[in-house]
């Protein structure tokens, strides 16, 4: 997107990258939701071999509120995991930046 001479943004380019930005924001959610379920049955997988019979509906919803809410998602709000993802998120884009001019 490029600035007008005033500095004024491009509506028309602007108006475009935003259509784009919210069709890449579904398929971003969409893979979130899949690596998010990916650590469900990585926690599902540990406890069934813990015991001989199946989890139970309770058991696994239970199962996946504490490896979601209070396990991945909660360690993932911690100050030092966002800092690194702030800093692994600078480091990509400061890459796709040179990419981009070169």
């Amino acid at each position: 997107m490029s600035m007008e001479p005033t500095g004024e943004r491009d509506s028309d380019a602007y108006s475009k990258k935003m259509v784009e930005a919210k069709d890449e924001l579904g398929r971003l959610q969409e893979e979130l939701k899949n690596v998010l379920v990916k650590f469900c049955l990585r926690a599902l997988r540990v406890f069934q071999t813990t015991r001989t019979e199946p989890l139970r509906p309770g058991e696994i919803a239970l199962i996946i509120n504490n490896e979601l809410v209070k396990g991945v998602l909660y360690d993932l709000n911690l100050q030092p995991s966002i800092d690194e993802i702030v800093k692994a998120a600078k480091e990509a884009w400061a890459e796709e930046q040179k990419q981009t001019s070169a």
